[in-house]
C-alpha cells in the first residue's frame, strides 16, 4: 500500500521538548500513515520515549504543532490524547494489580445497568478483549496473580478497548516468549489491516525488520532520518544510532589488570532467567556485560549478590566458594550491587544523605545495638566531596536531590562498603553529563585501585569506552566476548541481535 493510499495519520511537526539543562526533542518532524507500522530506535537518551511521552499529553509545555488525521491538535494532558485516539502501551505497566483484569481492562469506561456495574457485560467485554491478544483466562482473576508475559498483553488489550487510531507499543515483547511474539505480531498485522498507525519502539532490530514497514532514528534528541525498511541495513542503522566516536565520549586512562583472579562464576543457572554462566573478573578489570531489554542482564546480578536465587552453579571469591545466599552475608564478604532501580529498591528517599551512605555498613559504628552516626561522618563527607554530590550537605533528604546527585548517593552507599567486586547496574541512566563524567572517573580509579567491576549498561559508549572486556547476552546465555580492541558500539549492538559472528 503506498503512503498516497494509506494517508498521514500523525504529523509532528518541528517538535522540542526542554528539561532544565538540556533538550531532550529537538525540533523534531515525525510522520506516521494509518496502516503502517513505524518503527522509532535510538540509544537510550535519544529522545524517542520523550516525543512519545509528548504524544501522549504528557508534557504541557513543549512545542512545535501536532496533527492527528490532518487536524492540528493540542495534547497538553493524557486526557487530551486520548480523547484524540492516542493509545499508549508503555514498557513499564498500568495496570493496578490487586484488582480483576477485567476491573483494568475497562477501567474508567465500566458497563453499567440502572446505576450498577453490569458484571454481565463486564464479562463478555473482556473476554474479547483478551481473545484480541489471544489470552484464555479468567477475567476476574486479579493481575497480581498471572504472569507478567500475561500481563504485558492484558496492558495491550486494555488500550486496544479504548479503540486507538493511533497506537504507540514501547518495548511490547521484553516479557513475551517467542511463540507470543509471533501471536503478538499477528495482532498487529491485524491491525494494520484496520487502518491503525502503529508507532513500536524496539531496541531488538530483528523484530522491527519483521514488522515495520518505516524506520525513524533518533540521536541526541534530534531525528536523524527515516527510511523504508526494504532500504536500509541492519549495519547502517546501528550507525546512524551511534553516530560518533568512543575517542569524543570518554578519555580512557591507561592502567594495569592484575593477573590474579579475584572473582570465578562457574555454570550459574536460575531456571528460566539465564543458564550456565561461566566467567572470570581479575584484580582491577572492568567486565562489561551487554545484552537487549530480557537477555537475563540483571537477573543475573541480582543472584550474583544474592538477592535472587539460583539453581546450580557455583561463585568464588578470592579462590574460595561463597556459600551464603543472602546479601548481607555477601555485602560484608565484598561483593556489592548498585540496583538499576534507585527509586524503589536503591535509596531510602525520606532519609538524609548520610544515613543512606552508611546504610551497608551500619554495623561497624554500633555498639550494643547503639548507632554511632559521629564516627562515620568522616567517611560521609569523603565521599561526598569524592563525588562532588551537591550540595554537599550530609542532612540534605535524597530525595529533594537531582536525578543525578541522587545517583552519586547510590554509588557512595557502596563505595562506603569497600567492595572487591562492585557489580554496577545501569550505573549512568537518566543522569546529566556531569554526573556521568564524575561516575565513570570513580569507575576508573576503583578498578585502578584494584576493585573488580562488572559493569552492566545499555549505553553503548560507555560499555565499550570503560570495559576491559565485553560478554554479550542473549536469551540468559553468553555468546560472544569482545576484548576493548574489538569492540566498537556497532560490533556490540550486533552482537547482542545475534549477529556479527563470534
Amino acid at each position: 500500500m503506498s503512503e498516497q493510499e494509506m494517508g498521514i495519520a500523525l504529523d509532528m511537526k518541528g517538535v522540542s521538548k526542554r528539561f532544565p539543562g538540556t533538550i531532550a526533542v529537538d525540533d523534531v518532524s515525525f510522520q506516521v500513515y494509518a496502516g503502517e507500522v513505524h518503527a522509532l530506535v535510538g540509544e537510550n537518551g535519544a529522545g524517542k520515549s520523550t516525543l512519545m511521552k509528548i504524544l501522549a499529553g504528557s508534557f504541557n509545555d513543549y512545542t512545535g504543532e501536532i496533527f492527528i488525521n490532518k487536524k492540528k491538535v493540542q495534547l497538553h494532558t493524557p486526557f487530551e490524547a486520548r480523547r484524540n485516539g492516542i493509545g499508549m502501551v508503555y514498557q513499564e505497566l498500568s495496570l493496578a494489580r490487586p484488582i480483576s483484569i477485567a476491573e483494568n481492562l475497562l477501567a474508567g469506561r465500566l458497563p453499567t445497568k440502572r446505576g450498577f456495574v453490569d458484571r454481565k457485560a463486564l464479562y463478555a467485554e473482556s473476554k474479547h478483549l483478551l481473545a484480541m491478544v489471544g489470552l484464555d483466562i479468567d477475567p476476574w482473576m486479579p493481575v497480581e496473580d498471572i504472569s507478567q508475559h500475561e500481563a504485558q498483553l492484558v496492558e495491550i488489550a486494555r488500550v486496544l478497548g479504548a479503540q486507538p487510531c493511533i497506537l504507540v507499543m514501547d518495548e511490547p515483547t521484553s516479557a513475551l516468549s517467542n511463540e507470543e511474539v509471533e501471536r503478538l505480531f499477528g495482532l498487529i498485522r491485524n491491525l494494520k489491516k484496520a487502518g491503525i498507525a502503529i508507532v513500536y519502539i524496539s531496541h531488538h532490530l530483528p523484530e522491527i525488520f519483521k514488522i515495520a514497514d518505516r524506520v525513524t532514528v533518533m540521536r541526541d534528541g534530534k531525528k536523524v532520518a527515516t527510511k523504508g525498511i526494504s532500504d536500509v541495513s541492519h549495519t547502517e542503522i546501528v550507525q546512524m544510532m551511534v553516530g560518533r566516536s568512543i575517542k569524543e565520549f570518554y578519555n580512557r586512562e591507561e592502567r594495569q589488570i592484575s593477573p590474579e583472579i579475584r572473582f570465578k562464576v562457574s555454570s550459574l543457572t536460575r531456571y528460566g532467567f539465564f543458564n550456565r554462566i561461566s566467567f572470570e573478573v581479575k584484580k582491577g578489570e572492568i567486565l562489561g556485560i551487554c545484552g537487549l531489554s530480557g537477555a537475563g542482564r540483571s537477573e543475573l546480578a541480582r543472584a550474583l549478590v544474592g538477592l535472587d536465587h539460583t539453581d546450580e552453579g557455583t561463585i568464588e571469591l578470592d579462590g574460595q566458594q561463597v556459600k551464603s545466599h543472602s546479601m548481607a552475608s555477601r555485602v560484608e564478604q565484598g561483593i556489592a550491587y548498585l540496583t538499576e532501580d534507585r527509586k524503589t529498591e536503591g535509596l531510602a528517599f525520606r532519609l538524609p544523605v548520610d544515613d543512606n551512605i552508611m546504610s551497608p555498613i551500619i554495623h561497624r559504628y554500633s555498639k550494643f545495638s547503639v548507632y554511632s552516626k559521629r564516627k562515620g561522618m568522616p567517611a560521609v563527607n569523603s565521599l561526598i566531596n569524592e563525588l562532588a554530590i551537591y550540595p554537599p550537605d550530609p542532612t540534605r533528604v535524597v530525595g529533594n536531590l537531582s536525578g543525578g546527585n541522587q545517583q552519586k548517593v547510590l554509588l557512595a552507599k557502596w563505595l562506603a562498603s569497600s567492595p572487591k567486586v562492585l557489580i554496577l547496574d545501569e550505573p549512568t541512566r537518566g543522569v546529566d553529563i556531569g554526573a556521568k563524567t564524575t561516575i565513570h572517573k570513580t569507575i576508573g580509579n576503583l578498578a585502578k585501585d584494584g576493585t573488580s567491576i562488572i559493569l552492566i549498561s545499555s549505553d553503548l559508549p560507555e560499555l565499550v569506552s570503560l570495559s576491559d572486556r565485553v560478554m554479550v547476552m542473549v536469551n540468559g546465555k553468553f555468546t560472544r566476548e569482545m576484548k576493548y580492541e574489538e569492540c566498537t558500539e556497532e560490533s556490540v549492538l550486533l552482537a547482542a541481535n545475534g549477529e556479527g559472528g563470534k
